[in-house]
């Protein structure tokens, strides 16, 4: 299923997430490159790369966004190390998987961003309303686990 990011979805994420100029964002996932769109306007001066599995999808992403470095591949198999954010627009059923390729990949400093669905067993940094009712998530590396 394709899910994709409103334009607006990531506006206030900088207000939370500071990057520096040139920092590299994955859009894991990243469908027809809306999420990447919403990624340059909230971070015009950052390296966008999108990485998407459907090769119909990454080559659509190619086209709607040829600024953006867009690759076919799978993002579970993908290092994440390089990255200063990495952007997630998934199912709940994956968030776990995510947490856990997040937690064996980040960088310190970096930032896993979710829209809509929440990384359970991390405490968040922030939380921004994309828009009414579709809260962004934002987590900075090294991320604590929630007490329970």
């Amino acid at each position: 299923p394709v899910f994709p990011t409103p334009l607006q979805a990531l506006i206030a994420v900088p207000n939370h997430a500071a990057l520096p100029a040139g920092a590299r964002i994955l859009d894991a996932g990243c469908g027809a490159g809306d999420g990447l769109k919403a990624i340059r306007l909230a971070y015009p001066g950052a390296q966008c790369i999108g990485l998407e599995f459907s090769r119909p999808l990454c080559w659509l992403a190619r086209l709607r966004c040829p600024w953006a470095k867009v690759r076919c591949a799978a993002i579970w198999l993908d290092d994440w190390s390089a990255y200063d954010m990495v952007y997630l627009f998934q199912r709940p059923e994956t968030m776990p998987r995510a947490v856990a390729k997040a937690q064996a990949e980040m960088k310190a400093g970096s930032w896993l961003v979710s829209l809509e669905f929440e990384a359970r067993d991390l405490q968040p940094t922030a939380v921004v309303e994309a828009s009414a009712g579709r809260p962004v998530w934002l987590y900075q590396w090294p991320s604590t686990a929630k007490m329970l």
